[in-house]
């Protein structure tokens, strides 16, 4: 089995790599395509993703639960592939009919369909991908360096073959390629474990993955739908401008919460074979270790961003986007909310097959979300939609909490709980002080943010605390040693 550490580092780089990519792209593509071509690829990826999203059923999260369980019967396990990989391609062929319907009868699809026709490439290379199956078995170093050579090689493609606004078919080619292009690998990669001759076709049984996906596919769409239905009740409702400054306010937090949330995805499959094999100890051990490494980081970070939000909206956005810093604001302490709702949700209840409980907390937000959009976007614009935000992923961890405390197997508060936030307010009054010695806005930031993390690990260190001993620990092991 996998280093569990080692796993984590390897996605995290994967999860960096995801970001770095757009950060170097965009603004080249951007300047290339002109705001038209950028707006029209992205209208028609968004029709394709929710076409993705129906098509997938909840299957991505759902069969890595599955193949997890069984990882260790090799001939469960590949049945098990085979049987939701069968389901992934079927429900490709009925995703390609909508697809069909949409570019032919739908006249603004119709207009560029071979772009449309492009970008659902990816409709098919996320049904082939089996990304789920190398997640479940934690090949994590497979995803990794795979994922990072595909995406180097569009970059260079992005910079090689996209040079004037019509070159917007290539850039299509060059979305789809750098997102799910890499699954092409992953099929033919599967051989390595999956023998199709070993397979018992007779005894297949496809429809028993048809129910539980569903109930992945269900939240999924209600996450889907409130998340998505912010920014189109804010321009339905105000503007595009404040639809662009909630936008770069939330994606500034967003980008930070993908760097804890994805500790999520190597941790689901290992629970759900502990959970499988009755390793209840281990599971409870592991979840333990886990909260308290979602907390040393989850809070640090909210805080920290909440101190610098004026620096980091106008060095990453531009001083157009000085609007959107009330809405950092706001929305930073989500970052410790879904972190914490990543927990609970993914690496226990769901694991448990307690998913009917993850899905009612979902709802309750989208149903808070959607009230206080209402109520709020007319009187505060962008600001009212960031404070909808704010208070539905509250709620979905206060009813998670409640509707599952009986199955949380850790305390809410010890003692590296409370290390955790005096830490975080000791480094917070030195990022305060920091930014009071610097008057430029990116020297302030670098500063700050040196300052902060220094306070805050000396801190941790000095309390000998776990998760920072052994992050050292795994440092000097893996890179220093070696």
């Amino acid at each position: 089995m996998a280093s569990l550490k080692g796993n984590i580092v390897l996605n995290y780089i994967n999860t960096l790599a995801s970001i770095v990519f757009p950060v170097i792209t965009f603004p080249y593509a951007s300047r290339i395509l002109l705001p038209n071509g950028i707006g029209l690829v992205n209208f028609q990826n968004s029709v394709i993703s929710y076409v993705t999203l129906f098509t997938s059923l909840g299957i991505p999260l759902y069969a890595v639960r599955e193949v997890a369980r069984c990882r260790d019967n090799v001939a469960l396990r590949n049945k098990t592939t085979v049987e939701i990989a069968i389901l992934s391609l079927v429900l490709c062929v009925v995703g390609y009919v909508a697809v069909f319907i949409l570019g032919e009868f739908v006249p603004r699809l119709h207009h560029d369909l071979a772009l449309f026709y492009i970008l659902s490439l990816s409709i098919v290379f996320t049904a082939l991908g089996v990304e789920w199956f190398y997640k479940a078995i934690e090949d994590f170093k497979f995803i990794t360096i795979k994922g990072l050579v595909i995406r180097a090689l569009f970059v260079i493609a992005l910079f090689v073959f996209v040079k004037s606004k019509h070159d917007i078919l290539i850039y299509g080619l060059v979305v789809v390629g750098s997102t799910v292009g890499n699954n092409i690998v992953n099929f033919f990669h599967l051989r390595k474990y999956v023998k199709l001759d070993l397979i018992p076709w007779k005894e297949l049984d496809i429809k028993r993955h048809v129910a539980p996906a569903l109930h992945i596919f269900v939240l999924n769409l209600i996450i889907s739908l409130y998340v998505q239905l912010n920014a189109v009740m804010l321009g339905f409702m105000d503007s595009d401008a404040a639809v662009g400054l909630f936008t770069a306010g939330s994606k500034i937090s967003n980008i930070i919460l993908a760097i804890v949330t994805s500790m999520g995805a190597v941790m689901l499959p290992r629970c759900s074979h502990l959970i499988e094999t009755h390793q209840l100890d281990k599971f409870k051990g592991l979840i333990g270790k886990s909260y308290h490494f979602t907390i040393a980081v989850s809070l640090p970070l909210t805080a920290g961003l909440m101190l610098l939000a004026r620096p980091v909206t106008l060095v990453f956005c531009g001083s157009d986007f000085v609007g959107a810093v009330p809405v950092v604001i706001i929305t930073a302490p989500v970052i410790v909310f879904i972190s914490l709702t990543n927990l609970l949700g993914i690496q226990i209840l769901y694991p448990m097959g307690k998913e009917n409980l993850v899905i009612i907390s979902t709802l309750g937000a989208a149903i808070v979300n959607i009230v206080l959009n209402i109520f709020l976007i007319p009187r505060l614009a962008a600001v009212g939609t960031a404070i909808s935000t704010f208070v539905a992923e509250l709620v979905v961890l206060l009813l998670q909490v409640g509707l599952g405390y009986r199955h949380i197997p850790f305390r809410a508060f010890d003692k590296s709980v409370f290390h955790y936030i005096a830490a975080t307010c000791l480094m917070s009054g030195g990022v305060f002080l920091a930014g009071r010695l610097v008057t430029s806005m990116w020297l302030r930031l670098v500063v700050s943010v040196v300052a902060g993390m220094g306070v805050y690990c000396f801190i941790l260190l000095a309390w000998r605390d776990e998760v920072m001993t052994g992050i050292v620990d795994f440092v000097r092991k893996k890179v220093i040693n070696t």
